[in-house]
Order: C-alpha cells, then structure tokens, then sequence
C-alpha cells in the first residue's frame, strides 16, 4: 500500500500524537504545515511558548504515562500527502449525494435540517468501499493502536468535510455512529485547519466553538455578519491560534464545552488572544454539554449563554468523581475499558 512506511520506535509524545490525531507528528510536520515566511515563524514560536505556558498553569490532561506492552510499537505509520486527500474530493462530495437513509435519519433525530445537511455537505461514510481511501482519510484506526482500539467502520458515521477557496478537500472529520472501544470523532488532519477560517474578514466579530457540529447549528442563530469557526478538537494548536489572529477579528467570542477539558481549552486561549491584543469573551451554557445538545435537542438560544471568566480555581472545582478519574490512570487501559 503507498504511503505508508515503518518507524522502529515512537516516543511517548508520538504515541499521544497518533492516538489523538490518527497521524504521526512527522507526517503532519513534514506535510501538512504551510512553510511560513521568517516573521510568521518568530510569531508562532512566540505562541507555541505562551500555549506551553498556560498549558501548564492549567495541568493539560495529555500529561499521561503509557504503558507500551499493549501496543504495537513496529506497526505501519501512515504517511499521507495533501494531494492525497485533495484526490479524493470527488469522493467526499458524491458521499454527500448519496447520504444514506440510516445517516440521515441519525442527523434528523439529532435536531440537523436540511439545510444544515447540505451547507455542511455532510456525507456517509458508508459510502466509501476502498480500504485505502478511509487510512488517507484518517477514518480508521493507526496500526500501533490496532490491538486496542476498533475501526468503527462496522456501522458508518457522517463525513463533516472541509472544503478550501478552490472547493478542494483539505480536511474532513468522521463521526462514528458506533461507540464501542473507539474515538467517535476522527479526523483526515487534526490540529491544522479550521472549519470557518476561510470566511473570517479584518474586524468581524467570530465565534469559536469545538464541534464541528456546533458551527453549522450556532450560524443559524448568530447575528448577521458574524462568523463561526470550529477547531475540530479538544484543545486549540499554535498553527491555530496564529492563523485566526492573522485574521485581526474584531471581537471573538469562545462558547467552551461544558466539562473540564472545555474550561481548561478556552482559558489558555482567552490568555492566548488578550495577549495578542485581541479582544475576547467567553461563554458556556449551564444546562447543556455543548452548542449542538442546547439549541437543537434542548430548543434553547444564545440568550441562555453565561459569560465567564475562567480561572484555576474554577477548574478544580470542577475535580468531581465525574473527572478524577481521568486524570490518574493508565492511559491505555483507559482506552480499552471506555465507550468513547
């Protein structure tokens, strides 16, 4: 099969790399990163040192011993090219036109309309019959992760793609519709592009929120002429954070995940936009786990949103039995025993 090859050994940081972002570090440093001019490299530097910083003040969860005995540390590594996936364009959009009855009902149930369907140009996974295609994708599981983790392709899920200016697939996440000993989100390319970015003008006012999901639900309720981006992850990368600074919105208004790791996420980048002179608010909903889950199942708006300025304290108190027990563990046997 192309573009795969064999890595002997993988330190602990590649290992947390692969199980998050289903790529190696190389793959995504060597092909995915734009090479950017010399001021943009002494401005992202500047941003990866603040990020490491605030990731400490907030003791980030990715801090976690492996145990490597359970994983195969000579698996295949996929090494994947942007060319790759733009290939593949065709393939993403015809998944879209042929959404099948059972993806489409699990969006409909969810609260999705038509409408954000197709603006999302959201597809089936199902659709898909090549092997190849869904490991350049990133639908399915990395080889070292094989002995732990399943595929989750048994089933299908929904394609949320990303297209670029030219209307080529850059990046696409997987929503799994099976949650058995899985990540029910994976993604083509994880930490690099933002589903939004693109839209964003000097001096409008953005929204930043995780899901992906919740960017195509809060357009339909933001004021006209705001913007919505999504990062597509649990936390926020450097390549991120200058990209939508280099924007120069007027105001970005974070809605945060309603859990530990969503606090934690929009503090670091809350610090990360005031000190780039960026004006920045941020917001939860009490009731509700997320964006998504709030507007659409529990029919409420952004006038339920509360402001809040979070700080260390806040997130320990939110230290419950609920989150303690992810904090201290053996990662990977985590993974085995959990229903993602």
């Amino acid at each position: 099969m192309k573009n795969y090859e064999r890595k002997v050994e993988y330190t602990n940081e590649d290992l947390l790399y692969i199980v998050y972002n289903n790529r190696s570090i190389n793959n995504v440093v060597s092909n995915f990163i734009p090479k950017y001019n010399p001021f943009e490299i002494i401005q992202l530097e500047k941003i990866e040192k603040c990020v490491r910083s605030f990731q400490n003040m907030y003791n980030s969860t990715r801090q976690i011993e492996i145990d490597l005995k359970d994983i195969d540390t000579n698996g295949l590594d996929y090494y994947v090219t942007p060319e790759d996936v733009k290939e593949r364009t065709q393939l993403i959009i015809d998944a879209h036109n042929n959404l099948n009855e059972n993806d489409y009902q699990y969006l409909i149930k969810r609260g999705f309309t038509d409408d954000i369907i197709k603006r999302g140009k959201f597809g089936s996974m199902s659709y898909i019959n090549n092997i190849d295609d869904y490991n350049i994708l990133g639908c399915t599981t990395h080889p070292i992760m094989k002995n732990i983790l399943h595929d989750g392709l048994e089933d299908g899920g929904i394609i949320i793609p990303l297209f670029n200016n030219d209307g080529n697939l850059i990046n696409a996440a997987f929503r799994k519709i099976s949650d058995l000993n899985k990540f029910k989100y994976t993604h083509t390319v994880l930490d690099i592009f933002m589903w939004g970015l693109d839209d964003i003008n000097e001096n409008d006012t953005v929204w930043l929120v995780e899901g992906v999901f919740d960017k195509y639900v809060l357009e339909n309720v933001i004021p006209n002429g705001d913007k919505v981006v999504s990062i597509s992850s649990a936390s926020m990368a450097p390549i991120q954070y200058m990209n939508l600074i280099n924007k120069k919105p007027k105001l970005v208004n974070i809605i945060c995940d309603n859990d530990q790791v969503g606090f934690r996420t929009s503090a670091v980048a809350q610090k990360i936009l005031f000190s780039n002179r960026i004006p920045c608010e941020t917001y939860y909903f009490k009731d509700s786990k997320d964006v998504s889950e709030h507007i659409l199942e529990k029919k409420g708006s952004l006038n339920d949103l509360t402001k809040i300025r979070i700080s260390p304290k806040m997130i320990e108190e939110q230290n419950t039995e609920y989150y303690t027990h992810r904090l201290n563990m053996n990662f990977f046997d985590y993974l085995k025993d959990r229903k993602f």
